[in-house]
């Protein structure tokens, strides 16, 4: 099944529930409307947000057990199972952090005690797993394990990134010294040099941010970003790698030969983080699957 992590407006999650996917709960009076928009048209299966103390969704602890306890009066209904989101997702083990852990199992117990029995329950990501190899629940909700990174940055041989961006050389142009680049010429040009302009900008996902900052590779060098970043384009210096040409290809994010780009050193670089870089990518990139 797939299962949607995050509330929506009740007339989606009224759709969502017809399509036979699971929903997730954060409140009472949102189950009780979705349930009387469904009526007995479908089952609803959900699961319950719980609030451990990161304050962004979720019910509070006592709502949790009203919700449960309603379970077996509602034929029409299947509860699933529970979950949290904690602060500190690198498990770093904050002092705050184990107050989230210590809220949640309270609930769990309380549900158990209740003879609510298998449910599914789930409060760590990526990054909790990689740091204490367990879980204190029966489900992990992975993201940047699947993307072959490791949590907060660093390398590991049992991990190998499984996305690549790429592009072109759309033109290669000769810059006498001296000549700006871009808009705003941010970038003057200190030799004569050859720069190449790549046909992606920031309305495809490549922060500004790295203008002047970030690299791309080409022909198994790395080429510096020189100049903002367009929205439709952005432009690289070529001057010292050998033999480039328009229609040569380009590795945005991933690994060319010996060399690789991540997204935490993209994260780094533009003031951000990983996670952001990964899920920044727009709907004008072309999606290839392997």
């Amino acid at each position: 099944p797939i299962v949607m992590l995050y509330p929506e407006t009740d007339e989606r999650s009224v759709e969502a529930v017809k399509r036979g996917f699971h929903i997730t709960i954060t409140g009472l009076d949102q189950y009780e409307a979705i349930r009387e928009l469904v009526g007995k048209e479908a089952p609803i299966n959900y699961f319950v947000k719980v609030e451990s103390g990161m304050n962004r969704y979720g019910m509070n602890p006592d709502e949790v057990e009203a919700a449960v306890e309603s379970k077996d009066t509602r034929s029409h209904s299947h509860l699933m199972g529970i979950t949290t989101n904690l602060a500190d997702s690198n498990g770093n083990n904050s002092l705050l952090a184990k107050r989230q852990v210590e809220n949640f199992k309270h609930v769990m117990e309380s549900i158990k005690k209740n003879s609510q029995n298998g449910l599914f329950y789930s409060l760590e990501s990526s990054g909790i797993l990689w740091k204490n190899k367990k879980t204190d629940g029966s489900l992990v909700r992975v993201g940047h394990l699947l993307y072959g990174l490791v949590p907060g940055g660093g390398v590991s041989a049992d991990l190998k990134p499984v996305m690549t961006v790429k592009s072109r050389l759309a033109e290669i142009h000769n810059v006498k010294s001296g000549e700006g680049v871009g808009y705003g010429f941010s970038f003057i040009a200190p030799r004569d040099s050859k720069v190449a302009t790549i046909p992606m900008g920031y309305a495809d996902g490549y922060p500004w941010a790295l203008s002047n900052k970030g690299c791309v590779l080409v022909r198994g060098a790395k080429a510096p970003v020189v100049g903002r970043i367009c929205m439709d384009a952005f432009m690289i210096d070529v001057t010292d790698i050998a033999g480039c040409a328009e229609g040569d290809e380009v590795v945005v994010l991933g690994q060319m030969n010996s060399l690789k780009i991540d997204a935490h050193e993209l994260g780094q670089l533009s003031g951000s983080f990983s996670y952001e870089i990964l899920s920044r990518w727009s709907r004008r990139l072309p999606r290839i699957y392997l």
